[in-house]
């Protein structure tokens, strides 16, 4: 049965109360999993109440308008279903990259190869999930492995790789590539937005102990650390002075690489279009 089956109000407003529930699951996600990685210290107290009030808003919102826009389509509940499902996860690895810096396999590589399934509930659709991985493999793994060969560390962590192959599994190529463009694009206009409000991104207190700690090991002789150090850019930037690290702000890319997909989601018909203008007028 499709979701155009249903009375229309009563599928949004499903869809409202699926996406707060999502919310909610999105918040016990990044509760869960950085403790299952020993990442130190949570987030607590008003913060983790914020962040879990934001999660549902944005799981409401993106619930209704995802059955919304899913009512002028042959689309089956199951599907829809599924890609709330992806939505929570992408929810959760937003919070998560924001709040440690990190961006688990769980969600990532996981909401991959969900997408790669649910591709299979349509024709065509799991043909383009992997042509859609295949071009977030080659666009997003050959510039990081460039990157750490001439710069001696990488640009980006793997985190970014992986919810870039996400996005190529539930988009298929023109998503992947729109998702890590336009995030990237984003993530800088962010910086420089920040920058010009004269506020900053302060390091997470997780990601200064991990640092703290790997300098420790490093300086007592392990080789392990050493390798890590040298080739994560986070220890690249902690290591750098304030105003330098003030010039050169950090942001977390996973937000704006999942807010890339939401723009893909509800928009990838409009992207669509102007790439296919943008190709013929040349």
């Amino acid at each position: 049965m499709g979701v155009a089956d249903h009375s229309p109000h009563l599928a949004r407003a499903a869809g409202l109360l699926l996406g707060v529930a999502g919310g909610w699951l999105a918040g016990r996600l990044a509760d869960v999993l950085p403790r299952l990685h020993r990442i130190s210290p949570l987030v607590e107290g008003r913060q983790r109440t914020r962040r879990n009030v934001v999660l549902a808003l944005l799981g409401a919102l993106c619930g209704s308008a995802l059955v919304h826009v899913s009512l002028g389509s042959v689309a089956s509940a199951v599907l829809v279903t599924g890609q709330l499902g992806l939505l929570v996860m992408l929810l959760a690895a937003a919070a998560i990259d924001l709040e440690h810096m990190v961006l688990p396999h769980e969600l990532t590589l996981g909401g991959a190869a969900v997408a790669v399934a649910l591709g299979a509930l349509h024709p065509g659709g799991l043909t383009a999930a992997l042509l859609g991985v295949a071009v977030a493999l080659a666009i997003s793994v050959v510039p990081s492995f460039l990157y750490r060969r001439i710069r001696g560390h990488a640009g980006a962590g793997f985190g970014d790789t992986t919810l870039t192959l996400f996005a190529g599994a539930w988009f298929g190529p023109l998503g992947a590539v729109w998702v890590l463009f336009a995030g990237a694009v984003q993530v800088v206009l962010g910086a420089w937005i920040l920058r010009l409000a004269g506020r900053s991104f302060p390091v997470p207190e997780s990601v200064r102990r991990e640092m703290v700690e790997l300098h420790a090991r490093a300086e007592a002789g392990d080789e392990e650390a050493r390798e890590l150090l040298a080739d994560d850019p986070m220890a690249v930037d902690t290591e750098e002075g304030e105003d330098e690290r003030a010039s050169a702000m950090r942001l977390p890319m996973g937000p704006f690489l999942v807010l890339a997909c939401l723009e893909f989601l509800f928009f990838g018909d409009s992207i669509a279009r102007l790439a296919q203008q943008l190709l013929l007028s040349k």
